[in-house]
């Protein structure tokens, strides 16, 4: 059956779209790709069959009269998935002069179980089914409209299509007790609800953090749950309300959103927009001088380290490791001279005072967040590190990077000894040495961990050990060099060498595809061509070149680069070949 095979697939209903008209200078052009058409969904011709159908249907014949209710059941249901933003009915109504009736909302899909149970019983003529006593009041005063100003809502009264179903299979002309439990539960939980929702949004008006927090103990009071739960509860009721479900709820819509986005790595290599990000170190590491340099750079608009791009741009810091008085003398024995004006610094804050750094993050279109460190940030309220709410607040930011767009880097401390070995010498930081939660690892786009990888001290490591933003690979590293004089780290070495070289081959395949638009080239053709640019003495690996082809494939918006998969009929992993269409 149609509907139970794409029971809330929305995409599947979709209606086919003709390429845009082109003009004959566009189709002159001399990089002209003819525009294509794009496809109807899978289930679109039986669906629009269906509806052509429905409007000859025989409304006097025996057999409608026997089935009414139960096809237009099946027409509605249809029509949530064919019309589901109302575009055809709204033009109906245009048509026949009823504008007012026009549909601004998406149709509700329901419940597959309650449409298929529904079915069953028109199909049957079961009776409906009704509870003689809701909440103390009976269905005859609730009917009675001199007395049914205090009953409960009428619907309460009347089982749902699965109840119905399941009463008359089991309970044998007894109403099952359970019907009248669930439903006193189902009443309770959504008056909680509401509450809650309808509390939280007031609390967000409120001008002081203090009076929010205020507010957040009165509301648990109120509804009688623990603190933990109480958090917990917040954390679903802010997944619930996220809009991401609504806009981004297909392929093609998440599609979509990627390629109109502006996330980008405001340092290069290092930091992405738009996510959440982590430098953990030991202590006396220089997290915060790193940090420091970080928005001296970005607010002027100058590499860091002298050799990483970054993009010019506002910068808050939220420092509450250290007092004004200590970061005035750090940023004196730095020369800090970061452009003043894209600065804005918050010595006093917790998390109650979210709201307000999203805010200020609008308001200065601020392209970075910087702050240290997360465990005075974050636990300095009594939260232990090791409990899962502090997920919560790194659920908050990131949806914060991802609303404004803007990077947020927060510093993290490592287990104490995390550095050295059992032996006591020295060795390389993974992402089981973070203090506290693993929650604090999962909650992150991306880790960094900085550590000493020699005994005076001077020399350090700055390892990708998460890389959901996949700005290098993992487990990239830069070599620094620090100074106790300038309290500031050199870049000499690491994985940034062998990084421009991959560039440099990177764009030589790109230059090769380039040159022979809409041609396609397998993975072992790409490697011969590299070997005989002039350039390249050397010889690539496939492997080597499928590494290449695929990150430049992932930047199709940028690169141009398309690719499809070769039936070779072989087993094993799938082959691709690679063209540029654009």
């Amino acid at each position: 059956m149609l509907l139970l095979s794409h029971w809330g697939d929305v995409e599947a209903f979709k209606p086919p779209v003709l390429a845009a008209p082109v003009s004959l200078a566009e189709m002159m052009a001399e990089e002209f790709v003819p525009p294509v058409n794009e496809p109807a969904g899978e289930a679109w011709n039986e669906a629009s069959s269906l509806t052509d159908q429905w409007w000859y249907m025989d409304r006097d014949s025996d057999e409608w009269k026997e089935r009414e209710w139960e096809l237009w059941d099946l027409w509605l249901a249809l029509q949530s998935h064919y019309d589901n933003d109302n575009s055809q009915y709204n033009q109906r109504c245009i048509e026949n002069g009823r504008e007012q009736f026009q549909h601004l909302d998406p149709q509700v899909i329901g419940d597959i179980e309650e449409f298929k149970a529904q079915l069953i019983l028109r199909r049957g003529k079961f009776p409906v089914v009704i509870r003689q006593r809701v909440d103390g009041v009976s269905y005859e005063d609730a009917t009675n409209y001199k007395k049914r100003f205090n009953a409960p809502d009428i619907s309460r009264y009347y089982l749902s299509a699965v109840q119905r179903l399941k009463h008359f299979r089991e309970a044998k002309g007894l109403l099952d007790p359970a019907f009248a439990a669930q439903d006193e539960l189902e009443n309770e939980s959504q008056s909680n609800l509401k509450k809650l929702s309808g509390a939280w949004e007031a609390i967000k008006l409120m001008p002081s953090p203090t009076q929010r927090r205020l507010a957040h103990q009165k509301l648990r009071k109120d509804l009688g749950i623990a603190d933990k739960e109480y958090k917990s509860l917040m954390h679903s009721l802010l997944v619930e309300q996220s809009d991401e479900n609504v806009r981004l709820d297909s392929i093609d819509a998440v599609k979509r959103a990627a390629a109109v986005s502006k996330e980008r790595a405001v340092v290069d290599r290092f930091l992405m927009a738009g996510a959440v990000s982590i430098v953990a170190a030991e202590g006396g590491c220089g997290k915060t001088s790193l940090l420091y340099a970080i928005s001296e750079a970005i607010s002027n608009g100058s590499p860091l380290f002298g050799q990483l791009p970054t993009i010019k741009g506002h910068v808050v810091i939220i420092e509450a490791d250290e007092s004004w008085r200590n970061s005035a003398e750090k940023w004196t024995r730095m020369d800090y001279s970061p452009n003043k004006d894209n600065v804005y610094t918050q010595w006093a804050w917790d998390p109650s005072k979210l709201l307000e750094l999203e805010q200020t993050i609008q308001k200065h279109n601020s392209v970075a967040v910087l702050m240290d460190s997360f465990a005075t940030l974050f636990s300095g309220g009594g939260e232990s590190m090791n409990d899962s709410e502090i997920g919560l607040y790194l659920y908050t930011l990131n949806q914060m990077a991802a609303r404004t767009g803007t990077a947020i880097l927060v510093t993290h401390h490592l287990k104490k000894g995390a550095s050295r070995d059992n032996r006591g010498n020295l060795r390389p930081i993974t992402l089981a040495d973070l203090f506290g939660s693993s929650y604090i690892v999962n909650g992150a786009s991306d880790v960094w961990a900085l550590w000493r990888t020699d005994d005076d001290g001077q020399h350090f490591q700055l390892r990708y050990l998460k890389d959901r933003s996949m700005l290098v690979e993992r487990n990239f590293d830069f070599q620094l060099t620090g100074s106790d004089e300038s309290l500031r780290f050199n870049l000499h070495g690491g994985s940034l060498h062998e990084l421009e070289h991959r560039k440099t081959v990177r764009e030589k395949l790109l230059s090769i595809l380039r040159h022979s638009p809409h041609q396609w080239f397998t993975v072992e053709r790409l490697g011969v061509e590299l070997k005989e640019a002039s350039k390249f003495s050397a010889s690539y690996s496939d492997r080597a070149v499928r590494r290449e082809m695929s990150q430049l494939y992932v930047e199709a918006a940028v690169t141009g680069v398309d690719r499809r998969r070769i039936n070779d009929g072989k087993p094993g992993r799938p082959k691709f070949e690679y063209a540029f269409v654009r």
